[in-house]
C-alpha cells in the first residue's frame, strides 16, 4: 500500500509540475501577442482559439476517458482494441469536421474576422487544423498515462509547449507572420508530438474495430461530454459572446489579456489540486480525516486571500516591467486591469470547489460534480448576455465570477448531504472579511499618491492583513508557537 501511494504521489508531482510549467510558458505568449499583434489580429486569434476549445471536446467525444476505463493492463490485446476504437473515432470525427470547415472556410472566416484581416477564409481554415492535429495525440498521451510513463508524458507535453512558444517568438518577431504565425506554431508543435507517437500508434492500432467493445465504450463516453462542454463553457464561452454583443475588437482583446493576468491564482489552485487529491485519498481510513480536511480548507483560504491581495495590489506594477517589444503588457490594454481582482476571485472560488469535491471522491459519488458545473455553465451564459450589454468586458468578468461562485456554492450544499465536514467557518469568514477590508482601504487610499508611496502603502496593507488576523484571534496557540519559532530561526541564521 505504501509503495502504491508513493508512486501515486510521485506521478502527481510530475504531472502537476509539467502542467504548471506548461501554463506558465503559455502565459509568456500573452506579452508577445500584446506587443506584436494588432488588436484586430489578436481578436481573430482569441475567437479562433475559443472555437478550438469547443472542437477539442467534440473531437474527443469522451473516448479518451473511455480508453482509461477499458484499458486492461493484464490483457494487451483488449487494451489495443480500446486504443483502436478511441483513436479511430476521435480522428474520424476530426477529419469530417475539418473537411466541413474547409468547404465553408470563406463564410466562417469573413463572419468572425475584422475587415482589416486579409484572406480570413484561409486563416480560419489553418486555425481549424489545430484541433485536428491535437486529436492525433489524445489517445497516445492517454496511453502514456495508463502505462505509467509519467516522466515521458510530462517531458513530451513540456517540450511540445516549449517548441510552440519558441516558434511563436520566431514567427511573430522575426518573420512577422501575425495570426498565421500563431496558428502555424501550434500546428507544428502538435505535429512533432504526433511524429513521436507514430511507433506507439503502430504498436497499438489494429486493422479493425471491435463493434461490441465500441458500443460499450461509447455508452461510457457520451455521458461525460456534457460535463466537459460545461467546463469549456465556463472557461471560454464569454469570448465569442463578448464579441457578438460588443462588436469591438478592443473589448475582447482587453478582456483576454487581463483575464490571463489571473494566472497566479490559477497556478496556485492547480498545484493545490494535484497535491490535495492523493493526500486525502491516502487518509481515507484515518479517523480524523474530516478534521484534517477542515484545517486544510482554512489554510487554503488564508493563502488564497493573501495571494489575492498581493497580485491585486501589485499587478499594475508588474505589467510595466520591460519585455521583448516594449512592456510586459502593451499599455493599450492597461485600462482593463480592474478586472484582474475579479478573475483572481473566480479562480479562488474554483479552489474552494476543489476542496468541497474531496468528499464526493471519497464517497465515490462523483455524479454530483457535473451537476454543479453544468448549472454554473448555464449561469455563465445567461449572466454574460445580461451583463455584457450593460458593462462590456467588465460584465463578462463578473459573469465568470458569478458562475464559479455558483459552482462552488452548489457543490458545498450537496456536500452537506454526501460528506458533511465541520469547516472552521469563524476563521474562514475572518480571513475573507479582513481581505475585503484591506482591499477597500487600498482602493480608497490609492488616489493622488506617488508611485513610491503607493508601493510602500500596499506592502504596509499586506502586513496589516496578517496583523489584523493575529489581533482578532485567528491564529491558535500551536500556530502562534510555530510562527514564533520560525521567526527565531530566521533571526539566528
Amino acid at each position: 500500500m505504501k509503495g502504491s501511494l508513493k508512486t501515486l504521489a510521485n506521478d502527481t508531482i510530475i504531472y502537476g509540475l509539467s502542467s504548471v510549467l506548461g501554463r506558465f510558458l503559455s502565459f509568456i505568449l500573452t506579452p508577445i501577442y500584446t506587443n506584436y499583434l494588432l488588436p484586430f489580429e489578436y481578436d481573430f486569434v482569441i475567437y479562433s482559439f475559443s472555437i478550438v476549445a469547443f472542437l477539442n471536446v467534440i473531437y474527443a467525444l469522451g473516448m479518451e476517458s473511455a480508453y482509461f476505463r477499458f484499458y486492461n493492463i493484464e490483457n494487451k490485446e483488449e487494451s489495443k482494441k480500446a486504443f483502436t476504437n478511441s483513436y479511430i473515432t476521435n480522428n474520424l470525427i476530426a477529419i469530417l469536421i475539418t473537411l466541413f470547415f474547409l468547404i465553408f472556410s470563406q463564410y466562417f472566416g469573413y463572419k468572425i474576422a475584422s475587415d482589416k484581416i486579409s484572406n480570413p477564409g484561409f486563416l480560419f481554415f489553418i486555425a481549424m487544423l489545430m484541433p485536428m492535429m491535437d486529436s492525433l495525440t489524445y489517445v497516445p498521451f492517454a496511453h502514456l498515462r495508463m502505462s505509467r510513463q509519467a516522466k515521458k508524458f510530462a517531458i513530451l507535453k513540456f517540450l511540445t509547449i516549449l517548441i510552440t512558444v519558441i516558434l511563436n517568438f520566431v514567427f511573430l518577431i522575426y518573420f512577422q507572420l501575425q495570426a498565421l504565425g500563431v496558428f502555424l506554431a501550434q500546428i507544428i508543435g502538435s505535429s512533432l508530438a504526433f511524429f513521436y507517437f507514430i511507433p506507439i500508434i503502430k504498436d497499438n492500432l489494429l486493422l479493425s474495430i471491435d463493434i461490441r467493445l465500441f458500443k460499450s465504450m461509447l455508452k461510457f463516453a457520451i455521458p461525460t461530454i456534457p460535463a466537459s462542454l460545461s467546463s469549456i463553457i465556463l472557461q471560454v464561452a464569454d469570448r465569442p459572446i463578448l464579441k457578438e454583443l460588443t462588436n469591438s475588437e478592443m473589448a475582447i482583446t482587453t478582456y483576454q489579456v487581463n483575464y490571463r493576468l489571473g494566472i497566479p491564482m490559477m497556478i496556485f489552485v492547480i498545484v493545490f489540486e494535484y497535491a490535495f487529491k492523493p493526500f486525502y485519498l491516502s487518509l481515507i481510513k484515518e479517523s480524523n480525516i474530516k478534521e484534517t480536511l477542515s484545517r486544510i480548507f482554512t489554510y487554503f483560504n488564508l493563502i488564497g486571500c493573501l495571494l489575492f491581495l498581493i497580485f491585486s495590489f501589485f499587478i499594475e506594477y508588474l505589467v510595466r516591467l520591460p519585455f521583448i517589444g516594449g512592456k510586459l503588457i502593451n499599455p493599450i490594454y492597461w485600462e482593463g486591469l480592474n478586472i484582474v481582482p475579479i478573475i483572481l476571485s473566480a479562480y479562488f472560488f474554483n479552489g474552494l470547489f476543489v476542496n468541497f469535491s474531496a468528499g464526493f471522491i471519497i464517497e465515490k459519488q462523483t455524479k454530483y460534480l457535473p451537476i454543479s458545473v453544468g448549472i454554473a455553465a448555464i449561469v455563465n451564459i445567461v449572466a454574460n448576455f445580461i451583463l455584457i450589454p450593460i458593462y462590456g468586458y467588465i460584465g463578462a468578468a463578473w459573469a465568470t465570477f458569478l458562475s464559479y461562485f455558483v459552482s462552488m456554492l452548489i457543490l458545498y450544499i450537496l456536500s452537506r448531504k454526501v460528506y458533511p465536514i465541520n469547516y472552521e467557518w469563524r476563521r474562514v469568514f475572518l480571513i475573507i472579511i479582513t481581505t475585503i477590508i484591506i482591499f477597500i482601504i487600498n482602493y480608497l487610499l490609492k488616489i493622488n499618491i506617488t508611485e513610491i508611496v503607493g508601493v510602500l502603502l500596499k506592502i504596509t496593507l499586506i502586513l496589516l492583513f496578517l496583523v489584523m488576523l493575529y489581533i482578532f484571534g485567528f491564529f491558535n496557540r500551536t500556530e502562534v508557537s510555530l510562527i514564533r519559532n520560525f521567526l527565531k530561526f530566521k533571526k539566528n541564521e
